[in-house]
């Protein structure tokens, strides 16, 4: 079965007909009937809003079951799946289609390679390798083994290991239990849903420049998961952390002459702009989807993605999106801007403001909000001359949004919580108790939020920094680990939706 199978499956039982759903994601109907009819494939974004209308998750649409659930799934050997994962390996995923899986078993050619090239690997977790045929060289730890055809191994696999064949080639069968795998740990059905979105489109291409420790560990766990395929790594590599040759053949690095620049580039200012300036051009010429920061100064990294003549701004202002799902909602909130934009109005130019909601806007519908509503948040829902900023979200509010609903002002419970909009009586706002989108007036405002959302509900939380032609991923030596891996996440969902 395809993916139109299952989404017809669900329409169906859900006694939605095809004109019904096109409608409420705001698509054709011959977008649905060829999905169903024809096997033709949507973009994971249209996905995510046809599993939202269908009250359905993600993973029951790509895969015929839901995340958690408990089912039975067979795979044929034409329905096996090629991973192309290192180059001395051939595997195959022998349950492609089981979603949630907590052990990935695979069948595996390995070919010989020399002693020091062999690539080490480790994960929280456990292995099982059995030898079907030939000779199986692997070094787990500081120990070497040798296994011949019907001989197996199982092993820690935080322990740091390598396998190579003895001979043209060993063929494998290899069970894979990964114990901190990030869809497992998720705290939320909807981030789990951005997870299992994030590896359907099949592995993207980030370009680090200058990368430190905490950037390569959020990719290294990005590579695990199937979201991230392959990095450029600008700088130089001498002083690269080692925590990239964990997967080296996924790597390329592109070294950066501290001499390149016309004052000698001595300078560690001048430097990190040279190696910022070329990771942009990298961008420029469409070798990455998605430019991250990693041990560089951010003003140095945001002068070189927005130069005027060299740099890959969008022509929008820069602004932070953050995404929780919170308690009793059940639905994926988006607050903005808690980290960027010191106001949401500078004086009385509006463009400002717009640029910063049309980012929020996009965002949620990359994620599936057909029609995102969007709340302007005050300290009421009254326009007063007293507090200045309620007369811009008024103002705001009556623009023409034609791919959203805007709303403003309105206080933090009345946008977001239905109860409270009947009890004050406020039934006839097309937002009120409903909103998506959530846009703080001041940055001490949304940075409040943001941090009792995230540290004392313990919400997960995704950031994605828009305004360039690409998502910037900004992530702080503070963020725990499920924050940075959401945020890549979130990041390759949007450059997907982003390309469309």
């Amino acid at each position: 079965m395809h993916t139109g199978d299952h989404v017809r499956s669900v329409r169906e039982a859900e006694g939605i007909s095809r004109r019904e759903l096109a409608g409420a994601i705001g698509e054709s109907e011959e977008l649905i009937s060829g999905m169903e009819e024809k096997g033709e494939e949507c973009s994971v974004s249209v996905l995510l809003k046809i599993a939202s209308a269908l009250n359905s998750d993600i993973s029951t649409l790509i895969y015929g079951k839901a995340f958690d659930s408990k089912a039975v799934m067979v795979t044929e050997r034409e329905n096996r799946v090629k991973v192309q994962r290192r180059r001395q390996f051939d595997y195959e995923s022998l349950a492609p289609s089981y979603a949630g899986k907590h052990v990935e078993p695979f069948l595996v050619e390995v070919y010989p390679n020399e002693p020091d090239k062999m690539e080490y690997s480790s994960h929280e977790g456990e292995e099982f390798h059995y030898v079907m045929e030939g000779t199986l060289k692997i070094i787990v730890g500081e120990e070497e083994y040798l296994l011949d055809t019907g001989d197996s191994i199982y092993f820690d696999s935080s322990l740091p290991h390598a396998l190579t064949s003895v001979g043209r080639h060993a063929k494998v069968l290899a069970v894979v239990y990964n114990a901190a795998s990030m869809r497992h740990l998720a705290r939320s059905r909807k981030m789990t849903e951005l997870i299992e979105a994030a590896r359907h489109l099949g592995g993207r291409t980030v370009v680090l420049v200058l990368p430190n420790e905490t950037a390569l560990e959020a990719l290294n766990r990005a590579m695990e998961e199937g979201v991230v395929n392959r990095a450029l790594l600008v700088g130089n590599p001498e002083e690269f952390p080692p925590e990239y040759r964990h997967y080296a053949d996924r790597y390329e690095l592109v070294p950066v002459d501290r001499k390149a620049g016309s004052d000698g580039g001595v300078d560690d200012a001048a430097w990190e702009r040279l190696c910022a300036d070329r990771g942009v051009e990298l961008i420029r010429s469409g070798q990455g989807h998605m430019l991250m920061k990693g041990n560089i100064n951010t003003a140095i990294f945001m002068k070189s993605v927005l130069d005027r003549t060299k740099g890959i701004g969008s022509g929008r202002r820069l602004s932070l999106v953050s995404i929780f799902e919170l308690p009793k909602l059940g639905r994926l909130i988006f607050l903005t801007d808690p980290g960027i934009n010191t106001a949401l109005t500078t004086g009385s130019d509006l463009a400002t403001s717009r640029d910063i909601i049309l980012n929020g806007i996009d965002v949620a519908r990359a994620l599936g909000v057909a029609r995102p509503k969007v709340a302007i948040l005050d300290a009421n829902e009254m326009p007063s001359e007293k507090i200045p900023t309620s007369m811009v979200a008024r103002e705001l509010s009556e623009m023409e949004w034609p791919d959203a609903t805007v709303y403003g002002p309105l206080s933090y419970d009345l946008a977001l919580y239905e109860d409270s909009a009947l009890h004050k009586g406020v039934t006839d706002n097309p937002v009120a108790g409903h909103a998506d989108i959530l846009i703080v007036p001041h940055i001490s405002g949304g940075n409040f939020l943001y941090k009792a959302w995230a540290m004392t509900m313990s919400a997960d939380v995704a950031n994605v920094v828009l305004g360039a032609r690409v998502p910037l991923i900004i992530t702080s030596r503070s963020d725990d680990d499920m924050t940075k891996f959401l945020t890549i996440c979130a990041s390759a969902v949007y450059s997907g939706y982003h390309e469309e």
